[in-house]
Order: structure tokens, then sequence, then C-alpha cells
């Protein structure tokens, strides 16, 4: 049913006393029409500070001012901040801590103090919200744990942020999931608790800006099924929010047997099809797409004084991709954005681009928070300047310029105290199931000699490669003894199972997940070269699955510095690891022993030990798994990979089988 037919009402507005309202009018904030017309385009700091227990945890820096002045200087007008609540909050009285509200606070401020628009929401926060509404509607004890818990926390940062002028608008929710038309009043129930309590806060609450999520953050459903929003005191203070991300371009990254085969689309957009690789051309969610998603928006919403913020769109970098394939991904990708603002600012509408860090294939990113938000993607980002109506920023190319020659990945590895370093790879190949061997072409040089109260020791280096599959499963195994300051071709038997721990055994050889290179180490620093890894069937026959020509994985964790192309001839003469590592360092402890600068550090196979505060274990999610004081025992843990953190340093613990 189209929303032209719909029936329509606005907001009800609270009857008020004449002289009342000519008193409050002289206070109140602008409009959201208004303010809309001022928030221009936005970015998100996704993956901080909604990260559940710690806003580190997910591999993003806390955001600073140096990183908000560079989303400034890049043109952009609004920021949105996605953000949890619930596990920073006591679990009975759902009070939020105050540290953890001085430190939104502190984000807040930061965009504040550049004059940005900020929109401050409950996101995904657990799940307590999101995925849940259908199932609330045949439980009532979730659903009023669920009403509970929207009406103390949106008290709370109400309250907290209640003088707050003009820019900063509240959002009521992230993506709350709808899949029933008939649950919709649910949401909707939501949104009115949000509404009704931020408005009894007071101050410059009684008429802010307050942001409604569509359900499932769909254009369609939020067109159709949406007749009335929630009753308000005030009138024209409402924002609808939707999100875009057609999926097949923006986030599909393997084939998928939907009755028939569907695949990831590589390129979008008018002119930037490929001729050769036509399976992975779209066939809808193009240029007529994002209109037609975006029209929806005007007769229901738009025409009713009621803004609409974009408030999440992006799609991801696809670097596995060579030559013309490429270069056409690329500046396809780059006309996606420069299209998508420009659709939505034509029509009035505030876009939001999703920015959730990282750097690399599959990632979104702008900024390269490690380097206090220097610009990551010029291409990407003049592309959305133009749209904008602003000019590109020197250093741009019209082109997408491709390394040629005889490359390898170069690693850059510091002796820092993560006691590993990891690489993650693009799954290129997930079908395992011929493999009979990885093959991987590799240079190793650097010192692990390191001086220990004036005696001389050494650490060591190894290397592993790791896949995980079934339900993530981590399996790994080893390169064997390292060649030192020259190449060798390390062979990784693959099975299907094996007692043998020099052979890798996937957990799904059919469907890989995610594989990468895994370094353990103690007081080494250098540099490590990849030319290529290459999968080996039982038959002799090999395929190149990585060649590091033209592209490399961009962002290490642990004890990685950096990753970059590096000329295969030159790496027997490459002494840049000299300069541009960090060596290791040992302090005395008491009774003169040796101890490490952190304070974390493995005890054992099943043993965590801190020199300084609690451990706090958490999976890859940031959800909490086990605290200790002390020491942490592993045992009876599932494998998988889980990060371990004592408030001082973070530590990343894989357990296998």
């Amino acid at each position: 049913m189209r929303a032209s037919k719909i029936r329509w009402n606005l907001p009800v507005v609270a009857g008020i006393a004449l002289g009342a309202a000519s008193l409050s009018m002289a206070a109140d904030l602008p409009t959201a029409k208004s303010i809309a017309a001022e928030m221009g385009v936005g970015w998100n700091i996704g993956n901080s500070m909604e990260v559940p227990g710690n806003p580190t945890n997910w591999g993003n820096p806390i955001p600073t001012q140096k990183l908000i002045d560079s989303v400034k200087a890049a043109g952009f007008k609004t920021v949105r901040i996605p953000c949890a609540w619930d596990s920073y909050a006591d679990a009975t009285t759902h009070v939020i801590k105050s540290e953890w509200m001085a430190q939104v606070k502190q984000v807040v401020d930061f965009c504040i103090k550049d004059s940005l628009f900020v929109v401050l929401n409950i996101h995904w926060d657990g799940g307590w919200i999101e995925g849940k509404i259908d199932s609330a509607a045949t439980r009532p004890a979730m659903l009023a744990t669920m009403k509970t818990k929207q009406g103390a926390y949106w008290k709370q940062i109400a309250t907290a942020f209640k003088d707050y002028d003009r820019h900063l608008l509240f959002a009521s929710a992230n993506e709350p999931g709808v899949d029933n038309q008939a649950n919709l009043g649910i949401l909707m129930s939501l949104h009115q608790i949000f509404v009704d309590t931020v408005r009894a806060t007071g101050s410059k609450n009684a008429s802010r800006t307050l942001i409604l999520q569509g359900p499932s953050t769909s254009f369609e459903h939020s067109a159709d099924w949406i007749t009335n929003l929630p009753t308000d005191k005030i009138a024209d203070r409402f924002m609808v929010e939707a999100h875009f991300y057609p999926y097949q371009y923006c986030l599909m990254s393997q084939p998928a047997n939907w009755g028939t085969m569907a695949y990831p689309f590589y390129y979008w957009g008018k002119g930037y099809h490929s001729t050769t690789d036509l399976i992975h051309n779209p066939n809808w969610g193009e240029e007529a797409y994002v209109d037609s998603q975006f029209n929806l928006m005007k007769p229901k919403f738009l025409d009713k004084n009621i803004p609409v913020l974009v408030g999440e769109f992006g799609a991801m970098k696809r670097m596995t991709l060579t030559g013309d394939s490429l270069r056409l991904s690329i500046l396809g990708r780059r006309h996606f954005y420069n299209y998508v603002v420009g659709a939505a600012l034509s029509r009035g509408m505030i876009p939001v681009l999703w920015d959730a860090g990282g750097k690399g294939d599959g990632t979104m990113s702008v900024f390269d928070r490690t380097k206090d938000g220097a610009v990551y993607d010029l291409g990407l980002l003049n592309a959305v300047r133009t749209a904008a109506g602003l000019s590109k920023l020197a250093g741009d190319t019209s082109e997408w310029i491709l390394p040629t020659g005889n490359n390898s990945m170069r690693i850059l590895y510091s002796a820092k105290d993560s006691l590993f370093g990891q690489v993650a790879l693009s799954v290129t190949k997930p079908d395992m199931s011929n493999c009979d061997t990885v093959l991987v072409r590799a240079y190793v040089k650097g010192t692990s000699s390191y001086d220990s109260a004036g005696a001389a020791m050494f650490g060591y280096i190894s290397l592993s490669l790791v896949t995980m599959s079934k339900s993530w499963t981590w399996r790994e195994a080893g390169l064997g003894k390292l060649t030192m300051d020259g190449w060798k071709t390390y062979a990784i038997p693959v099975a299907s199972s094996s007692t043998d721990s020099a052979t890798l055994v996937p957990a799904d050889r059919a469907a890989i997940d995610f594989l990468g290179l895994q370094a353990y180490s103690k007081a080494f620093r250098g540099a490590i070269y990849v030319d290529w890894i290459a999968y080996k069937s039982k038959g002799g026959s090999t395929d190149t699955v990585y060649g590091f020509n033209q592209s490399v994985p961009e962002k290490g964790t642990g004890n990685v510095e950096t990753i970059s192309l590096f000329s295969t001839d030159a790496v027997a003469s490459d002494l840049e690891w000299k300069t541009a590592t960090v060596g290791y360092k040992v302090t005395t402890g008491i009774a003169g022993t040796a101890k490490t600068k952190s304070g974390l550090r493995h005890a054992g196979t099943r043993l965590i030990s801190s020199e300084t505060s609690a451990i706090r274990l958490t999976d890859l999610r940031g959800r909490l798994v086990r605290t200790s004081t002390g020491s942490l025992d592993l045992s009876g843990l599932p494998q998988g990979i889980y990060l371990a953190t004592d408030g001082v340093s973070t530590l990343q613990v894989p357990l296998a089988q």
C-alpha cells in the first residue's frame, strides 16, 4: 500500500493556555525543520561509544577533540554518536555510572565546541530493544523491562543534557526491528515513553528536536506502516529516521543461495559496470532505486514539516579485486556516496555516513582514528563534498591509480606488550575443500635480543595461519621454524582431521569466515614480508590466492605497527624497521624480578594474570564473559578469541580446543 493512500494524522499537540505559550516561546528551541536546514551532511562515530563495557574493545580509540576537529574541517556539520547505556548501568536500578555519563558528555562537548550538530541515541546496547519487539508482543515481562529501561535511561540522559542548545538532538533508538506490522504499536509506545520522559525534564528539553526511528529503519515500512506518531506537548519538533544499505551492494560479501544463486554487487551506477565480471554487476539498487526510496518520505513526512534523518548509509570497500575491476569498484563506490548524498540533500533530508573505523577491505572509513582523524579516504570524502556543493580537497585524483610491479606485503612489528600480532586477510576463497597445502612465501628480519638488569636475553617470534569457520571456531597451524634474513616458502598441510599440530584443520573447510596471519612473540621487533600465499590442491596445481602486488590489508592488531606494499626486490636492503618499530622494555619489580611494562600477561595456557587490578574478559562483541582479581582462570571456556583488559592494557586471548 503506497504512502499517498494512507490516512495521515499529525502528532497531537496538547493544548496550553495562550499566556503560558507566549512566555515559553521566547525560550523555545527552533523547529525540527529549521534545524534540519542547518545540519548538512553527517558522520557516525561508529564502533566507539556504543561498544558494551569498554568503548575501545572493538579496536577504536576514545574519540578526541582532534578527531572532531578533523571531521569539522572535512565539511561535515553533524555527528551522530551511537551510544551504549545498558552495559554501563546497574542491572537492577538501571542507574548509569557517573563516569560513563561524563565520558559521553565529553565527546558531545567536543562536537558542540566545533558548532556541530549532535545526534545522541540509545544504540544496539546489547540488543534489549533491537530484535525483541516482535517477541515482546507475546512476552509481557520482556515488554515491561523494555519500557522500564527506556524510561530510566532517557530520564538520566535528558537530565544530564537538558541545558544544551539546539545543536543537540536525541534519538529514541537505533534500528528497532519490527517484522510484523501488527507490532508497530509496541515501537510507538517506546517512542512515546521517550518523548514524555525527555519533555518532563524541562529546560531546553521542553522544545528539543527528537528523532523517532521507523520500523527496522526501513524507508518502505516507515512510509507504508506509520499512520500516527507519538503525541507531543509542542508542535514541529520531530524527525523520523531511516537507514539505507541496499544489501547486495553495500554489505554482502559472499554468494548465497536464495533459491537461485545471488552474488555480491561489486560495481555501482551508470558507467561503472564491468564488461568482464558480469555476475557482480547490479540488477537492482542503483540510482533509480535511491530515488524511489527517498521519494517515499516526501508525502508522509517531509511535506508535514517532519524532516528525515538518513541516520546511516554506506558501502564497504572491496579491496580483494585487482586491475580494472578494482578501479571500477572504487570509482563506482564514490559515485554511490555522491549520488546518495545529493539525492538526500535535494529532498531536504540529512544523510549521515556510517564509519566504524578500521582500514582496508570491508570497511567504510573516511578518517583514520588512530591518527587523530587524518583523512583516510580522500577520494570518497571528495565525492561527498562535491555532492554537498563543496570544493574538492587538494591531493585527490579523478582516477584510482593502481600500484604496479612485483610487490610484497610488509608488516612492521614492534616489541610491545601484546605478545601477539595479527593481520586479517580478506576471504577471497572461502572454500578450502580442495586445498591440500597452504604455501606462504615469506621473509623475516629483525631482532629479539634485549637487556634485563645487565643480562643479555633473547625472545622469540613465530608465525601461524589462522582460520575461523563454523560459528567462528578458531583453528591455526604454525609455519614451522622461521628462516631469518632470507626468503622461504613455508608449507602448511590442510586436512579435515588430524592430531598433528602442524596441520591446519579448519572447523568447516568449505565455508571459511576468517583467514589471518598470526604472530606470537616476545621482545621481537623487525619486519615480516609476505610475497604471496597460494593454495595447492591434491593434484599438485596451485592457486595464488593473495599476490600483494596491488593492495594489502591496511590495519593489524597487537604488535603490528603498519602494513604497506613494498617492492619485493628491495626487501633484503630494507632497514626501516630499525627506526619505525619499538624495542622491548623491562623494569625491575619487587625483589629484583624482571617484569614487562604491561599489567597483563599469560601465566599459563589457561591462566591470565595482572599486576595492576581486576581483569575483565569479554568476547569480540564486548560481552562480559568472566572477571577476577589478580589472575583469571580460562578453564571451561569454549574455543574462540577473547579480549582481556585490566585498565592498563588489553590482551587478545585465542583459545583452541
